[in-house]
């Protein structure tokens, strides 16, 4: 991955030493919010010691303030994220909020602990909104909070679509004009409503088009297998579909709900990593991946790199892989660290060459 957040890539970039990573779990609710603060301050304190020991006051002086003023901030202590990464310097300090768990750890020196922001689950955008496709309407999810919204100047059924469209009516005759043809004639009533659900899911394919190009939204699609596979059929390969659950989520309690999307992103999760590792794979069959530490550099100096991939078991964080992380991020070169439980039958960490 390439890191999006400008003041992070500059501050991972400054030659300014020392530099200083804090990495913490921050556990949920708010019961927990003083065992957070515990775990910080006690990170906190091991950094000033190696700090008093190895530099000058003046050089970190102004970092262990703005260290020290974060334990007042509540709301950074009580979040729906699993982590914090704090990284700081005489020049700057950035927070980052990550969805995975991670062991306490502080490290002063010359580089920062950078592979917790590489993990293939802390890059992949969540899609905004969660469909769930009926027939002939739509109920609309924030993918957040689970909770069912509106999204303004969608609708969301057919009939506030299709003003001619009468949901009660028998009649098996009639005229109307869609927004390809018009049709005429006796139809039975499947016939009709297969019409009406074709019309529909165009208007919804138009309509997630347009936020997705206007706005950067996309979805996940949910719903029955019979509804969902209909709409793929026609859109299956649209930059707007994020994922798709060939189940209806409407009568799910808020727990069965958060469990399923659970499911759903672990799913997600494991699909990211086997690809990640079936490439990788691929090149190594290739011979076009090298291991060695300076051979890599030297690599990434002549911009021979594709991609630089670090396999580990989440607990280990070496200084000279961390090194050449950075290095790579600031040479916008691909950058992906897989925390694996068989970690240990790949090297640590690989260069892909073009």
């Amino acid at each position: 991955m390439k890191l999006q957040n400008k003041r992070l890539m500059k501050l991972l970039a400054s030659k300014i030493e020392p530099k200083v990573s804090i990495i913490l779990p921050i556990h949920q609710g708010t019961p927990q919010i003083d065992e957070n603060i515990l775990t910080y301050k006690n990170l906190l304190k091991c950094v000033k010691k190696q700090l008093e020991l190895n530099y000058p006051r003046r050089l970190w002086n102004q970092l262990v303030e703005k260290l020290e003023s974060l334990v007042l901030d509540r709301e950074l202590w009580h979040n729906e994220y699993r982590s914090l990464l704090i990284f700081g310097n005489d020049e700057g300090l950035e927070i980052c909020q990550m969805r995975h768990a991670v062991l306490p750890k502080e490290h002063v020196g010359n580089t920062f602990l950078v592979q917790d922001l590489l993990l293939p689950e802390e890059n992949k955008t969540s899609a905004d909104y969660l469909i769930n496709l009926s027939r002939d309407r739509i109920n609309v999810f924030d993918i957040q909070t689970l909770k069912q919204v509106e999204i303004p100047g969608l609708y969301l059924n057919f009939a506030d679509y299709y003003s001619d469209f009468d949901a009660n009516s028998n009649l098996n005759s009639g005229s109307y004009g869609g927004l390809q043809a018009n049709f005429h004639g006796h139809r039975s009533k499947s016939e009709e409503q297969q019409k009406d659900q074709l019309i529909y899911y165009q208007y919804l394919d138009q309509s997630f088009n347009e936020l997705y190009r206007n706005k950067g939204y996309t979805f996940v699609l949910a719903g029955l297998p019979e509804v969902v596979n209909v709409f793929l059929n026609e859109y299956q390969n649209r930059n707007y579909i994020d994922g798709v659950m060939h189940v209806s989520v409407l009568n799910y309690s808020h727990q069965q709900f958060e469990n399923k999307m659970k499911e759903f992103f672990s799913f997600e999760k494991v699909a990211t990593i086997e690809k990640i590792k079936r490439e990788f794979h691929q090149a190594n069959e290739q011979n076009r991946v090298i291991n060695d530490i300076a051979i890599i550099d030297f690599a990434l100096n002549n911009h021979d790199v594709k991609s630089l991939v670090s396999f580990n078991d989440g607990s280990s964080y070496s200084i000279a892989h961390n090194k050449l992380l950075i290095k790579s991020l600031i040479n916008k070169i691909n950058c992906l660290v897989l925390y694996l439980p068989s970690a240990k039958n790949y090297s640590s960490i690989n260069a892909i060459l073009y």
